[in-house]
């Protein structure tokens, strides 16, 4: 199975955003130029470079071909799974994963599932630590609702107050494959996946480390 792709430019650099490119070549720079004026100031040129490198990682991602798996939107620990309603785009009695990503996780979201983006809206919104039970509500986020062969399902993505670095990366109408990158979203975040209550047999518990694109969250039931 090909890895999924996107109509994004390629990186220069494997594994790593494009641009990540012009962050790697500044540090690079700017190490060189303390080797040459103070050695001693190196070493932290280039730890912060490797820093930078971080934020910016795009690791290649396969899924496996299991069309009834539901797969991992984000990297992150699962946080909680939850039976609530959701009133935005399913209109049901849902599921709700939700994964928290650390700062320093691959910033990457991916589509959980083979669907079609039918459903999307991003909106700005306050700087609240995502302990706040009302961050999800209220601070900058995307919603991405997809059509898929076992019903509606929603993805929403909320930034954290660190960096508030949220980017769709997919657009309305577009057909996903699993894995399929769909937003990023950098110095943290939570994302909350909503699927019919009984579409779902969980795979996962709180406290998971989870993997965008390879790890399971859900089996689909027939």
């Amino acid at each position: 199975m090909s890895e999924p792709t996107t109509n994004q430019r390629q990186p220069a650099l494997p594994g790593l955003d494009v641009e990540a490119t012009t962050v790697v070549g500044i540090g690079l720079g700017l190490t060189g130029l303390a080797l040459g004026l103070r050695p001693r100031l190196a070493p932290a040129t280039l730890a912060l470079t490797a820093l930078a490198a971080a934020l910016f990682r795009n690791p290649r991602r396969i899924p496996p071909d299991e069309p009834r798996t539901i797969f991992a939107v984000a990297d992150g620990h699962v946080q909680g799974v939850r039976e609530v309603y959701e009133h935005r785009f399913v209109h049901s009695d849902c599921l709700r994963l939700t994964t928290i990503i650390g700062p320093l996780d691959v910033p990457i979201c991916r589509a959980p599932l083979a669907g079609r983006v039918a459903y999307l809206e991003q909106l700005t919104g306050d700087h609240r630590p995502l302990r706040d039970p009302q961050a999800a509500e209220r601070n900058q986020r995307l919603y991405i609702g997809l059509e898929t062969t076992w019903g509606p399902m929603l993805i929403a993505i909320v930034a954290a107050p660190l960096g508030r670095w949220l980017r769709c990366e997919t657009s309305l109408g577009a057909t996903l494959n699993p894995g399929t990158r769909i937003a990023s979203v950098r110095f943290g975040g939570q994302v909350d996946l909503y699927v019919q209550r009984d579409v779902l047999d969980p795979l996962v518990a709180p406290g998971n480390r989870i993997l965008a694109g390879r790890s399971r969250l859900g089996a689909v039931v027939a």
